[in-house]
């Protein structure tokens, strides 16, 4: 049995078992992915990598890891600049906008878990009231 260096020991399917490290091209492919938002067929092609070749990286632990924790760094920046936006809405919007991200920040936060009715009439006037899950929102 040839042993690849990258590849020493076999796990209880017969997959082969990676060292602690992965290779440049897995680190590659991960960010192409994280790019491209997960297409593999493309990852795959921009990089040449064969697409049965990335399956069995996804069958390795220490590759989905990565996958994952680029995955929620890029969700943990994104949450960050919508919360920032969400905010600066809260501050400076107007009306129902305003009221609008003052309801997500609050359910974000898990501070509400009702659903929020927003009506606005002809007198400008904003009315603001809480229903309940079996109540329907009135339009």
């Amino acid at each position: 049995m040839a042993v690849d260096k990258n590849r020493t020991t076999r796990d209880k399917k017969g997959r082969f078992t990676f060292n602690e490290e992965l290779l440049p091209i897995q680190l590659e492919i991960i960010a192409e992915l994280i790019g491209n938002g997960g297409n593999k067929t493309q990852a795959c092609n921009d990089l040449s990598v064969p697409r049965s070749t990335l399956y069995k990286w996804l069958d390795n632990e220490l590759f989905v890891k990565a996958y994952r924790k680029a995955c929620e760094k890029l969700y943990q920046q994104h949450l960050a600049d919508a919360m920032k936006g969400i905010v600066d809405v809260a501050k400076n919007g107007a009306g129902r906008d305003k009221v609008k991200a003052c309801e997500t920040i609050l359910k974000l936060n898990n501070y509400l878990d009702t659903k929020v009715n927003i009506t606005e009439n002809t007198k400008q006037e904003i009315r603001i009231s809480l229903v309940d899950d079996e109540e329907e929102i009135e339009e």
